[in-house]
């Protein structure tokens, strides 16, 4: 009987493709697919934008922390972050401890033609220039990932997961 790939973590910017290419790895792979951002808003009952409005940032970003320890528990997954997550020390240490991260390092130009006109599902997209900002401040903290996978992306799904999938056999995963 072969193992499971284990624990594989998508880290990448907000529009970068995490939960779309990660439900895709994941039937590949055959495990569950967990998105963070939306097992917050399951478990929360509230959008995040919402929680950020009425509890603050750290608030969800404690909560956020607490859903990705209890990714601990589940033996084989692909686990999309959310695009902050990543950027704690504390979130990068239960990650390596717990399996293997995938940054998406998708080109700044491809994610704001993704993300325009979806700011209002965004807490922190508030203009195309402080997106810009910020995902050049988060860029350190992903390329900290186990694997970076530079995509352009204009490649489709189904390549962007046969490239995790090379890169996790490579590394003796799945």
């Amino acid at each position: 009987m072969k193992a499971g790939p284990g624990r594989v973590f998508l880290v990448g910017f907000m529009g970068a493709g995490k939960s779309t290419v990660g439900r895709a790895l994941a039937g590949r792979l055959g495990v569950p697919f967990l998105d963070l951002d939306e097992a917050f808003e399951s478990l929360a009952g509230v959008t995040i934008r919402r929680a950020f409005e009425e509890r603050g940032e750290a608030w969800f970003r404690e909560r956020e922390a607490e859903l990705l320890r209890g990714c601990e528990a589940l033996p084989d997954v692909v686990v999309a972050l959310g695009g902050g997550t990543f950027t704690f020390p504390e979130n990068r240490a239960v990650v390596r401890r717990a399996g293997r991260s995938v940054f998406l390092d998708v080109p700044f130009e491809a994610i704001a033609t993704r993300l325009e006109g979806k700011a209002a599902d965004r807490p922190l997209f508030r203009s195309i220039e402080e997106a810009r900002a910020l995902y050049d401040e988060r860029r350190a903290s992903y390329r900290l990932s186990d694997t970076i996978l530079a995509v352009e992306g204009d490649e489709g799904v189904d390549a962007v997961v046969d490239l995790i999938v090379e890169a996790l056999a490579s590394r003796g995963v799945g």
